[in-house]
């Protein structure tokens, strides 16, 4: 047994043998290795430059001579935006244009149309229906005036009533209206004006009925026509007392002046009807006021106009004043 006292006083007897040291444990929360600062070798000088002036930049953006560029971009580049802006173009337009074409073939083929007079494009109200005169509406006003045998005044009006007649007649329905059927159409000492119903869809016109209210404010003559047929009746007569003492005589054709009901309504390939009416026996050199209207149910609805025909004896006195001129 050993003694404890001997142990700490000799401690060469208590080891028999040297011990080895214990290795050092690593702790896990130190990093590896130290960073190293080390000083820059030389001073870092920072070079601060000069702010560029708006302008200057807007003018380097047009032209930069370094890079050769317009606009940030080379003379090759817009050569080539150039090129390619005018053939789309150039194809849009063609594509458009031949859209337009083939949409056009389609609706002829599909659709038959024609070319409508502009009186008959006017609207008019629900229960009337409108009229027009030819010659007499060719022009702004409706006046018919020219001097007595000067055929360069009235040739224009004969062209307007072969322009009306032309399209879309028959020979009956020519013949239907007598000496105003043909070329010059009484032009010269009886004119000749043709009352037209101008087209309105889906329009119906009723002949009068006896009782009816329009009856009892329509003319005498009409009323004997009223008792004979079922038709839409057309009379012209001057407007006032002065005009009807000036106009003794108006000739329709056909006579009476009827219009057959049944042909109402009127779709856009039917011909219009028509009615004409010959002035003989007016004053010569007296402008007439003439008032024609079409009597039917819910009308009557009518077309007024003036003629005028300056006599021979101005003609010939207008021409002896112009040679006067002339020769002085």
């Amino acid at each position: 047994m050993v003694n404890i006292k001997d142990k700490y006083e000799n401690p060469s007897t208590s080891q028999s043998a040297p011990t080895t040291p214990r290795p050092l444990r690593r702790d896990p929360s130190l990093p590896t290795s130290l960073p190293t600062y080390s000083k820059p070798d030389k001073l870092q000088v920072v070079s601060q430059e000069k702010p560029i002036s708006s302008r200057r930049r807007f003018l380097k953006y047009l032209y930069n001579r370094e890079k050769k560029t317009f606009c940030g971009r080379t003379c090759k580049n817009w050569f080539s935006i150039i090129i390619y802006s005018v053939l789309y173009v150039i194809s849009l337009a063609a594509y458009s244009l031949l859209f337009l074409y083939g949409t056009l073939i389609i609706l002829k083929e599909l659709i038959d149309y024609r070319v409508m007079d502009k009186v008959e494009l006017l609207t008019y109200s629900e229960n009337g229906i409108g009229l027009s005169g030819t010659p007499a509406s060719e022009g702004d006003q409706p006046i018919i005036w020219y001097r007595q045998g000067i055929e360069d005044d009235y040739k224009k009006y004969i062209n307007a009533i072969d322009r009306l007649l032309i399209k879309n007649r028959r020979k009956r329905e020519l013949s239907d209206l007598g000496p105003c059927g043909e070329a010059p159409y009484g032009y010269g000492d009886k004119p000749c004006v043709i009352i037209k119903i101008n087209k309105q869809l889906y329009w119906k016109g009723k002949p009068l009925d006896t009782n009816s209210s329009e009856t009892k404010l329509a003319p005498k003559q009409v009323l004997n026509w009223i008792q004979r047929d079922k038709k839409l009746w057309n009379f012209c007569e001057g407007v006032t007392s002065f005009d009807k003492e000036h106009l003794r005589d108006i000739d329709y054709y056909p006579n009476p002046p009827g219009i057959d009901p049944g042909i109402f309504p009127i779709d856009l390939q039917s011909a219009l009807p028509v009615v004409a009416i010959q002035i003989s026996n007016f004053t010569i050199g007296t402008s007439l006021a003439i008032e024609c209207k079409l009597w039917y149910e819910g009308g009557p609805s009518s077309f007024g106009f003036v003629i005028y025909v300056a006599p021979d004896s101005q003609v010939v006195y207008r021409k002896t004043i112009d040679s006067e001129t002339n020769s002085g």
